[in-house]
């Protein structure tokens, strides 16, 4: 640094200053009389200018983050709530309209059969781990009138029947679970027969309808649906026919039925908690 201060650039450095600084001197004194070449003069200061400009911003902008920290951090608190609960309203009314598409789907069965009493909406809240027949848990229980045994259903037709149940949760075995027995029969009422399901079936998502007279004349396409007992009403959709075969015996056939709901992908149901005939 000494060595800087002795050197030909410092010397020369300090005379530029000089000359600018007496110009600058003589300039206040003479006012415009003097005529020094203004580009010169901005040359040389536009660097000091711009170092002096960039200090005052970068001086200017550090003491207002410092000064103002508390208030930006509380106005960004304020605004992150404000954009959760837009999020959540805008969630709410997506489950709003989601309820109130499942409430008119099932309107219509509801005009149909006055004598059925439903719960609430359904949500499934789990899938159980341990029931390969796609049997779920979902978040209605004894406290919102389910009672065991009562059938499950979506708009689309029949998925199931409560068989566990606690105050505000209950469990639900598919009807493509070999515990289940059903009567059904075809749409036009003509042809008869039992869900008894079998793991083999079972296993890749099918119902098994058995006791078909072999001359019944059933065949693939045809819409199965509830016969109707104390424990399923009438006229609920179970599915189609996929394929029919006979039984060991020659006497009786098989229907192997595709069931109309989704039973693994199920996300709403609804129970049927009273209707006429049913079993105390």
């Amino acid at each position: 640094m000494k060595d800087f201060f002795q050197s030909y650039k410092f010397k020369i450095l300090i005379c530029i200053f000089a000359l600018v600084f007496g110009f600058m001197i003589y300039a206040a004194i003479a006012g415009n009389n003097v005529i020094f070449p203004r580009s010169v003069l901005e040359t040389v200061t536009q660097p000091f200018v711009s170092a002096g400009t960039y200090i005052s911003d970068w001086a200017e902008n550090t003491i207002d983050t410092l000064v103002n920290a508390d208030k930006y951090k509380r106005e960004n608190e304020e605004l992150r709530i404000l954009l959760t609960e837009m999020y959540g309203k805008i969630l709410d009314k997506n489950s709003t309209d989601e309820e109130n598409e499942k409430l008119r789907s099932i309107l219509g069965i509801a005009e149909e059969n006055p004598d059925y009493e439903f719960s609430a909406p359904c949500k499934v809240i789990a899938r159980n781990a341990n029931d390969i027949y796609g049997g779920f848990t979902i978040d209605k229980g004894s406290s919102d009138g389910i009672s065991l045994y009562d059938p499950v259903i979506t708009s689309i037709g029949l998925v199931g029947i409560v068989t566990e149940l606690s105050s505000h949760y209950c469990t639900i075995s598919t009807i493509i679970s070999p515990d289940i027995s059903i009567g059904v029969m075809t749409a036009d009422k003509n042809i008869v027969g039992i869900i008894e399901n079998n793991a083999v079936y079972s296993n890749e998502g099918y119902c098994l309808m058995s006791y078909i007279p072999k001359d019944s004349g059933i065949k693939e396409g045809n819409l199965v649906i509830t016969s109707g007992s104390s424990s399923f009403p009438a006229d609920l959709i179970i599915g189609t026919v996929k394929e029919v075969y006979p039984d060991s015996n020659g006497l009786t056939l098989h229907a192997v039925i595709e069931p109309a709901e989704n039973i693994t992908g199920v996300t709403g149901v609804f129970v049927i908690t009273e209707f006429y005939g049913q079993e105390d």
